[in-house]
């Protein structure tokens, strides 16, 4: 690792002998206040045996803050809160280097995450960091060799807020106000006299929320030490006259957004509606018929709060489709199992898609995929993905729903998808194997959608059967009265780009005691073919198969085979509810 430029560091240059300028009075000092209601939350109906989800992320504001960051230190856990109506091109700075993981490297050295660390403390006056991560020098020894946070291009001056205790602002080159990049300090005194009006003012975007600057107070209460490079730096559990090392710094670990809401609710009736909070959605979970008032709770990060309610109406689900999914194998290489799915309602249609492999072990399954990936698609191309589940940014809202995935190496993702109350939207799940070795796997839809008037409507999945490893295709219906449903296995009406297709697809329909309940080999022979072609659902080759099950609500499976010997091929199966 090269040594690092002294010239580079930005510096924060406090010229405590400059007397106060006039233009130190134009600048504001912000009062904490309460946070508003900012929208009525809508009432709703939910149906029965559903989870309703809202989201409660505009249903409220803080004049105090429009973004919020967790800083997890060696010492303690920092909120910071963002005025970005007021420093809005400094908070959008800010964000970004959260966002981009630019305050986090890879350390070689270690082989471990290198992060942020406080590298500067002027007891009474500022403690300092956003420069530099604590990466170590490759001789072996364990010293510190930072590495500097790469930064953006500077951004232009905000001095609009005074820079009174526990403010939070951006540091920059002397004789230079618009030379600001990463590095961000935090008042630990009324700085006004001083910086309000030096360099053209410093941007104030922000303020420790809470009781924050306890943690801000200890850093600045740290011993001292100059390194040359660091000629001020907060030590930790320092022995003079030793190199400075990792566990001597004031580390930052965790730097995320967080929402600058804690969100609490009640119910007035829970045995027909009970409620919970995962992150910032509301969950319904709508239990039996019947009214309840809903009443949420919206606490900013220094204890203030606010609330509104709702009511909402739990009304008997008609039958509809709740969970679809397809198992098969997904050959070595790349690939992939394609689960296509059409939903209808507005303007839009909570999913929840799974990709599930070597938890199918546990279930008796053999060679089932070691590690698994996901990704959704619309019809503008790809909307989410996910490798492992508990990495991604819905893996709360998944637990807290309770269909998390069993292992870590399987993926999830939530999605929020557009829908049309007048016409059917179309979706592709595609799953693959991450290692590129071949084995069983599983594409999982289930609708999240509580409401009237919005539902799943089809699950068509394509991939390829071989003797002893069918297509397996699980349905679950709720509600009463059952739609019926029309499932079919196409072969030889595929497109021939699919590759070698499944010549003569066998279909079976079994129950959850794996009895089978109907199947069909060639769909004319079917007693339900001359329904099946009134519908529009005909297959396109006579060697394909269909059939419809009526008033069922029960879960299901498909399977597809190959019919009299069939050789090995790829098959798709379909499943349309019919109204």
């Amino acid at each position: 690792m090269a040594p690092m430029n002294r010239t580079a560091p930005l510096l924060l240059v406090a010229a405590l002998a400059l007397g106060v300028s006039p233009a130190a009075a134009q600048l504001l000092v912000k009062p904490n206040v309460a946070p508003v209601v900012a929208n009525q939350l809508p009432n709703t109906t939910h149906y029965q045996g559903t989870v309703g989800i809202i989201d409660l992320s505009s249903a409220f504001r803080d004049p105090d803050a429009s973004a919020a960051v967790r800083l997890t230190t060696s010492l303690g856990v920092m909120n910071f809160t963002l005025d970005g109506e007021t420093a809005p091109i400094t908070v959008a700075n800010f964000l970004r280097y959260v966002d981009e993981g630019r305050y986090f490297i890879h350390d070689n050295t270690t082989n471990q995450q290198a992060s942020l660390f406080f590298h500067r403390s002027v007891p009474g006056f500022v403690i300092q960091s956003g420069g530099f991560m604590g990466t170590v020098h490759p001789n072996g020894s364990g010293n510190l060799l930072a590495s500097q946070v790469p930064a953006f291009a500077p951004i232009q001056n905000e001095p609009v807020i005074s820079n009174r205790r526990a403010t939070i602002a951006m540091a920059k080159l002397g004789g230079d106000p618009n030379s600001a990049t990463s590095q961000w300090f935090i008042n630990l005194a009324d700085n006004s006299a001083n910086l309000d009006f030096q360099n053209g003012g410093f941007s104030v975007f922000g303020r420790v929320a809470g009781n924050g600057m306890a943690v801000a107070d200890a850093i600045a209460a740290l011993p001292v030490r100059n390194f040359g490079f660091f000629d001020q730096l907060p030590v930790r559990n320092y022995t003079s006259p030793n190199p400075a090392r990792l566990e001597n710094l004031v580390s930052i670990p965790g730097f995320n957004r967080i929402s600058p809401f804690v969100f609490t609710a009640t119910s007035n009736n829970p045995t027909s509606a009970e409620v919970s909070v995962s992150g910032t959605n509301l969950l319904v979970r709508a239990l039996q018929p019947g009214p309840a008032l809903l009443t949420v709770t919206a606490t900013d990060l220094d204890g203030a709060s606010i609330s509104q309610s709702l009511d909402v109406s739990i009304v008997a689900a008609p039958g509809r489709l709740r969970n679809i999914s397809t198992r098969g194998r997904i050959p070595a290489g790349d690939a992939v199992m394609i689960g296509g799915f059409i939903v209808r309602g507005g303007p839009s249609h909570n999913v929840v898609v799974r990709a599930i492999g070597p938890s199918l072990t546990d279930r008796g399954v053999a060679n089932a995929l070691a590690d698994t990936t996901i990704e959704l698609h619309g019809a503008n191309g790809l909307i989410a993905s996910n490798d492992n589940w508990a990495e991604g940014p819905d893996q709360q809202l998944i637990t807290d729903i309770g269909i998390a995935p069993e292992n870590p190496r399987e993926a999830a993702l939530f999605a929020k998808l557009p829908a049309s109350a007048d016409a059917f939207t179309a979706y592709t799940a595609i799953v693959r194997s991450k290692d590129g070795t071949s084995g069983i796997g599983l594409v999982e839809i289930f609708d999240l959608e509580a409401g009237a008037g919005s539902t799943l409507r089809n699950l068509s999945t394509r991939g390829p059967v071989a003797a002893g490893e069918p297509l397996i295709g699980g349905l679950i219906l709720q509600g009463a009265n059952p739609n019926r449903l029309v499932v079919r296995a196409i072969g030889m009406s595929l497109p021939p780009e699919v590759g070698t297709r499944l010549p003569n697809p066998m279909l079976e329909l079994r129950d959850a005691n794996g009895t089978v309940v109907d199947q069909n080999d060639d769909w004319q022979t079917h007693p339900d073919a001359a329904e099946i072609r009134d519908l529009g659902l005909a297959p396109g080759d006579a060697t394909e198969s269909a059939l419809i099950r009526r008033g069922q609500s029960a879960p299901l499976t498909a399977l597809i085979t190959g019919a009299g010997g069939a050789p090995n091929g790829v098959a798709l199966i379909e499943v349309f509810a019919v109204e």
